[in-house]
């Protein structure tokens, strides 16, 4: 779900390989990047969405118009509860970066209960949400908004909830080890970022660590949401 897109989000971190092409000396016309995570647990604004996941995710950034096309998903390769479904995740990302320090995306999130076409549309039947996305990185400090237009996204009283999310972030170093520190908020009725939210909660705080061990990036996280009351840790590497 972070996964992403976004500027706090996790999914999508790692080392990449790149190509060019059309290049010019200074700054290639396109860039391609492909990168994947293994990590322990998939936690994602503040909630625990799986066990034992692989993240793979690739980008196609045209340079010009600062246009990125993403992709990334996650599989879950162990069941926590044997009687639930593995989770699986199909993620598509739409970014305009019409100031550097400025994002503008949509996130296509689809969850593998029906087909990927035909559960294709803007209803809440539909196995798509969708969601805009708006980041701006005044360098200390990150903001984004996030708030879901379309797709699976019922309230409480089954109306559409325009369930949103936001996050302020800010990274930091210590010792040898840089990570961010993050803390997220449902602004009201919310049926996909945190089920059953009634109003502003804050859902999300999180500390990240990233530190690289034999030339291999690891990352650990720590979790706590408030408005369950529960603490997640993940561990993962980035290829």
């Amino acid at each position: 779900m972070e996964r992403v897109f976004v500027v706090a989000a996790l999914a999508c971190s790692g080392l990449c390989i790149s190509s060019t092409s059309f290049a010019q000396e200074s700054t290639p016309a396109v860039t391609v990047s492909v990168g994947a995570d293994v990590v322990s647990s998939y936690l994602w604004r503040g909630q625990e969405c799986g066990g034992f996941s692989v993240q793979p995710a690739a980008t196609v950034t045209f340079n010009k118009p600062a246009i990125s096309i993403g992709a990334w998903a996650s599989a879950e390769l162990f069941q926590k509860d044997a009687a639930a479904l593995n989770m699986t995740e199909f993620d598509l990302s739409l970014t305009w970066n019409p100031l550097e320090a400025f994002t503008v995306g949509v996130t296509d999130y689809y969850f593998h209960t029906d087909g990927y076409i035909g559960s294709l549309n803007l209803s809440s039947s539909s196995s798509h949400t969708f969601e805009a996305n708006l980041a701006y990185d005044l360098g200390p400090l990150a903001l984004a908004w996030n708030t879901v237009f379309a797709g699976c996204d019922l309230g409480p009283d089954d109306d559409r909830a325009y369930s949103t999310y936001v996050e302020v972030s800010a990274p930091w170093k210590l010792g040898g080890v840089d990570g961010s520190a993050a803390v997220g908020a449902s602004l009201w009725d919310d049926g996909f970022t945190l089920v059953d939210t009634n109003g502003f909660k804050v859902c999300n705080v999180t500390l990240t660590a990233n530190k690289e061990l034999f030339s291999i990036p690891f990352f650990g996280q720590i979790v706590y949401n408030p408005a369950l009351d529960k603490v997640y840790f993940a561990v993962g590497i980035s290829f």
